[in-house]
């Protein structure tokens, strides 16, 4: 047969992967085949070629990038978080061990809390220091 389809880098590259040439073939990508000079990272340009990669959204990248662009923070640690589970909350992410009440450490996951300052409160503190009290019985008001 003819000349191999163009590397899928064509639009940087613009050569043909001609039969004979090297090749990088990365089978989660499916059926194409890349120049090895252009198997590389859609943010930082390393070449990829014997390195863990990524695929978002019909582009490669390298494990630090596809972290560093895809990955969501925990909103207490400002860490990556890698795990498949995580609290989301006030339209932010913690990880699990990390979504605590701000005063006692208590976890909340499955509780209820108030947010305060930005960070979860567990009832019991948010009541015993930050809420008013009722000047009819004195009882906290939640």
């Amino acid at each position: 047969p003819g000349p191999k389809p163009p590397c899928p880098s064509a639009l940087q590259c613009g050569r043909r992967l001609n039969k004979g040439d090297p090749g990088i073939a990365a089978s989660r990508l499916g059926d194409q085949f890349w120049h090895p000079s252009c198997f590389s990272c859609h943010f930082c340009h390393q070449q990829l070629v014997d390195l863990i990669y990524f695929q978002q959204d019909g582009r490669i990248y390298c494990g630090r990038h596809h972290a560093e662009l895809f990955r969501p923070r925990c909103a207490s640690c400002d860490q990556l978080i890698f795990m498949e589970e995580c609290i989301e909350a006030e339209g932010r992410r913690w990880h699990l061990e990390h979504f605590c009440c701000l005063e006692c450490d208590e976890p909340l996951r499955g509780q209820r809390y108030m947010m305060r300052s930005g960070r979860p409160c567990c009832r019991g503190c948010f009541e015993s220091l930050f809420a008013e009290p009722c000047q009819a019985c004195g009882d906290p008001i939640g």
